[in-house]
């Protein structure tokens, strides 16, 4: 039987990084990324993986809802979970989505800004490139 969101997110853990892998694999409703990330988390947390690669390069709207609650509830709920760990998380964006999150109005990616502060109880980089992603959570 298939994941409930198998149609939308990829989850794999890599035991020799102690990474999650979470790729979504088209644009998600705030429900369905809701029931994606607490899989995520339910696994993170089965696995001690406190370092994240969220691969949202096929994903194309920039959606205000799905990242105020990522960066204000979902991360720092997670971060707290993951305790003592550090929960870190590299966001994997196409060039695409980069520019359509520099042409919105800021107010629709303020939630993208907010997830980056350093007083947030995790800590998030954005990438373009997956190989950088995994050096910043894995630096040799």
């Amino acid at each position: 039987m298939s994941a409930p969101y198998s149609d939308y997110l990829q989850l794999a853990h890599r035991p020799d990084l102690r990474l999650l892998t979470l790729r979504w694999l088209r644009d998600a409703t705030l429900p369905e990324v809701q029931i994606g990330c607490q899989a995520a988390l339910e696994l993170a947390q089965q696995q001690g993986a406190a370092h994240w690669l969220v691969d949202v390069r096929r994903r194309v709207a920039v959606q205000a809802e799905n990242s105020a609650w990522m960066a204000d509830t979902f991360l720092p709920a997670a971060a707290t979970a993951l305790l003592p760990a550090q929960l870190l998380v590299a966001y994997l964006i196409s060039p695409t989505r980069l520019e359509a999150i520099k042409l919105e109005p800021a107010a629709k990616h303020a939630a993208i800004i907010r997830s980056q502060d350093p007083a947030q109880p995790y800590r998030l980089r954005v990438f373009l490139n997956e190989a950088d992603a995994i050096q910043w959570l894995h630096p040799a």
